[in-house]
């Protein structure tokens, strides 16, 4: 049986936490039956099986999607256009490879099972003529760089935020999300839980773009990436910042 596929418009987070879908898997859990190298895998079988023609080798497409508990796959529309103008074979590939793949898994936790969000590297040549066994895109991207290192980006975070946090008196542990894009710019900022302040959410918003410096994309075969970078934050009177392990 194959899933169904839709488009999903990515509008709020709110709408995410009343459906119970999860911003991320849960760590060491995978979007799929046998882990990236079984999903790559089965997209390498089907794209040879249906005759996929060759994209150039400078394209490269990073779907972003949804896995709901039933297994339906929903794709989270692309805010830039132009890259999937830019990318148009690639992207192709992707919403064939989205469409026609079944062994999905939803999140889990406690028991019960969750729809999550997931992204990939969707790279042509490397899942077709130059496909490997045991292929993992994940594993060929050499990530993103604050250009004074990730420890001066959190020390300049906490130096911009610590007042804001203070004056607002925010309590509990929010997670901020943004990407850095191809051209090392900070953009598609959020936080998560939604916090229902207003102005709150303005402040945030504003005191991120003192911080956009231009960093050094991620980059998978040469090919400027984005990537997502989120890391919990604990508010409190004092404000601390949780270190996530992934210092790129």
């Amino acid at each position: 049986m194959r899933y169904k596929f839709y488009v999903f418009l990515f509008l709020l987070s709110t709408l995410f936490f009343k459906a119970q879908i999860l911003d991320e898997y849960p760590k060491k859990q995978d979007f799929y039956e046998g882990g990236l190298a079984g999903f790559y895998k089965e997209a390498h079988d089907y794209l040879v099986k249906s005759n996929a023609k060759e994209c150039d080798k400078n394209q490269i497409y990073q779907p972003r999607i949804i896995v709901t508990k039933e297994k339906v796959i929903k794709l989270i529309q692309d805010s830039d256009p132009e890259n999937i103008s830019k990318n148009k074979c690639a992207y192709d590939l992707s919403m064939e490879i989205i469409k026609n793949l079944e062994k999905w898994k939803p999140a889990e936790v406690k028991g019960m099972q969750f729809g999550a969000i997931t992204e990939f590297i969707i790279y042509p040549p490397d899942l077709m003529a130059d496909y490997k066994s045991g292929y993992d895109g994940q594993s060929f991207i050499k990530y993103a760089k604050y250009p004074t290192g990730f420890k001066e980006f959190q020390r300049e975070f906490n130096a911009n935020f610590r007042t804001l946090f203070r004056d607002y008196q925010i309590q509990g542990v929010i997670n901020l999300e943004f990407y850095i894009n191809q051209k090392g710019q900070i953009s598609n900022i959020r936080i998560y839980p939604p916090v229902d302040n207003k102005a709150f959410n303005v402040d945030v918003m504003r005191t991120m773009r003192r911080l956009d410096k231009t960093w050094m994309p991620a980059i998978y075969s040469n090919i400027p990436i984005k990537q997502r970078i989120a890391f919990p934050v604990q508010f409190t009177t004092s404000f601390t910042e949780h270190r996530t392990g992934d210092e790129n």
